[in-house]
């Protein structure tokens, strides 16, 4: 009996330590989770965007409450179409730029270190949910936005036009569990948690 009385007390102390970080974990450091979904044509071709580089590993996920800049928005599974974004204030140029490129309004610069500019011939056009704006690196993405960017020599109307094709399925994507979000759904439970709090990042 004697044995068996700080058994029981272990197993308390661990259940008790196994509940704090659960509710820790699932409640403290839920970031946001929504998505938005973009389409990049460069002088009539498409950028591939579902290539493994620029993917983000889906056990990626921290609790500890700190992120990186990729943390905050990227692909998964080979989903070129699809961005997840996992925090406040994420702009288009924070997503881009984590994917090594950048923009302006008159200009595109590739991960390939190729910079597009406006010229005679071709410019850079973007168009977000329908309307075409000036430059959107700054702005905000929103849930269910459509970015559709354009390097070429097409008129307007072309441009407006082809930005229909943009997929729309970040809604679905909302409304599903996403493998690399710690969205209050603890599949990390206490040993992510405990290596977070003995290990944090830098």
């Amino acid at each position: 009996m004697k044995k068996i009385i700080p058994a029981i007390v272990l197993l308390a102390f661990l259940g008790l330590w196994y509940l704090i970080g659960y509710v820790y974990s699932g409640l403290k450091f839920i970031p946001p989770h929504f998505h938005a979904n973009f389409m990049m044509y460069i002088d009539g071709e498409r950028v591939d965007f579902s290539d493994d580089k620029y993917m983000e590993d889906v056990s990626g996920c921290s609790l500890s409450g700190l992120m990186y800049p990729k943390d905050r928005a990227h692909l998964h599974e080979n989903n070129g179409d699809t961005i997840h974004i996992h925090d406040d204030g994420v702009s288009w140029g924070h997503f881009f730029a984590n994917n090594w490129f950048t923009f302006g309004s008159n200009y595109i610069a590739l991960d390939d270190e190729r910079v597009l500019t406006d010229t005679a011939e071709n410019k850079v056009t973007y168009v977000l949910n329908g309307k075409i704006v000036d430059n959107p690196f700054n702005i905000l993405i929103t849930s269910e936005d459509r970015l559709y960017i354009n390097y070429g020599n097409q008129d307007e109307q072309s441009i407006i036009d082809a930005s229909s094709f943009v997929s729309d399925n970040a809604g679905e994507y909302n409304a599903k569990y996403d493998p690399g979000s710690c969205g209050g759904t603890n599949e990390n439970g206490m040993a992510v948690l405990i290596h977070d709090l003995l290990h944090p990042k830098h």
